[in-house]
């Protein structure tokens, strides 16, 4: 996956070692492709020892680079090299212009049926058969003249249960969708609930600052009253814990129930996550709530917050500058997001409370 992804490939050999049969297995597999391809023999610290370098010439991968990353020698000259060769990689176009959403999960919580659906056209394979989806597909979509990037991934296998290499990698695939999304349609089977798995990937993305909607599949199948509802998003909200402002969504894709609304609601957590509040209004707004609420004297020391503004990032961070700012408690600072979602939407956005010592330039008003 990696020789598929790269640019250009670094083959690294040790001269003291010499040719191995693994180099040799490897050798042919790069020999098979169109590789970018360099071939670094390292350990060469003295000049006499280049004479060593020839050997490498049996694994026909053109001419060996001896360098030496201990104390640097012809580092340089080998830098100038793949500076020079990565020049010549076609640049892509321009990265897509809209929402780009990861759908992910566990096996068979309909993933793929979800984008068919949503597509109205059969973009992946869907079978009951766990782990049939081996790559991501990414698939666009306008919806309410607005551009949609579907990310369709692999389900999520527990490490332990991983035994085949393309599985293994269908997982390392998952993590790079979450990375490359500007929110997560994280999907589960309403029949297994949200698992300690869940949660853990969960906090993965909200780690990454990255949107989240939590999508409840199967609601068709779940025999209800009118408690239902509640008790399941009550049970769900307990397991969150501190991933509660993550909003929730009862779909059933095999009977497109509320599809296009979690479609929506994905919409407005990709806007709570651009929004921007000036900083007369910040500190307006939490200068009668930190004089209503004091942070707790530590120490013997008062704890004093001047100025509070949000930083411009590509998710919501806000700074609080004050006296010490290494003494403010975990539940002060929780105290204060939870006022600032109180006030403002972050529905299903991770929200980024900073505190810092020295009080920022004026006129800086974001």
């Amino acid at each position: 996956m990696a020789m598929e992804e790269a640019d250009l490939l670094l083959f690294l050999q040790d001269a003291q070692t010499g040719v191995t049969e693994t180099d040799e297995q490897i050798a042919r597999m790069l020999r098979k492709g169109q590789h970018n391809l360099m071939l670094l023999i390292n350990k060469v610290d003295k000049v006499e020892q280049e004479l060593d370098v020839s050997e490498f010439y049996s694994l026909g991968l053109g001419d060996p680079y001896p360098v030496s990353a201990m104390i640097g020698r012809n580092s340089g000259d080998v830098l100038d090299v793949i500076t020079e060769r990565l020049q010549k990689v076609a640049v892509p176009d321009k990265d897509f212009d809209g929402i780009k959403l990861a759908v992910i999960g566990k096996e068979n919580v309909g993933k793929s049926s979800l984008v068919n659906t949503l597509l109205d056209q059969p973009r992946s394979i869907v079978t009951n058969v766990p782990g049939t989806t081996r790559d991501a597909i990414d698939s666009e979509l306008k919806y309410h003249k607005r551009d949609y990037l579907l990310i369709d991934t692999a389900g999520l296998k527990r490490k332990a249960r991983i035994k085949e290499n393309v599985l293994f990698y269908s997982s390392l695939r998952t993590i790079n969708s979450i990375q490359k999304a500007d929110v997560v349609l994280y999907m589960v089977d309403i029949n297994e609930g949200l698992s300690k798995q869940d949660v853990q990937i969960l906090n993965d993305a909200a780690n990454q600052h990255k949107g989240i909607v939590l999508l409840l599949n199967k609601w068709d199948l779940i025999e209800k009253d009118h408690l239902t509802t509640n008790a399941f998003k009550q049970d769900i909200l307990d397991r969150l814990g501190v991933l509660r402002f993550i909003p929730m969504q009862f779909v059933s894709v095999l009977n497109k129930q509320r599809l296009y609304k979690a479609l929506d609601l994905a919409t407005e957590v990709y806007e709570n996550r651009k929004k921007v509040i000036s900083t007369s209004e910040l500190n307006s707004y939490f200068g009668e709530v930190i004089q209503g609420n004091m942070p707790p004297a530590i120490k013997g020391k008062e704890i004093k917050i001047n100025y509070i503004t949000q930083i411009r990032t590509h998710f919501p961070l806000f700074a609080f500058y004050c006296n010490h700012p290494h003494l403010i408690t975990e539940n002060y600072k929780r105290f204060l997001e939870n006022k600032l979602r109180e006030r403002y939407d972050f529905e299903g956005v991770p929200v980024i409370i900073s505190f810092r010592k020295k009080n920022p330039k004026e006129g800086t008003d974001k």
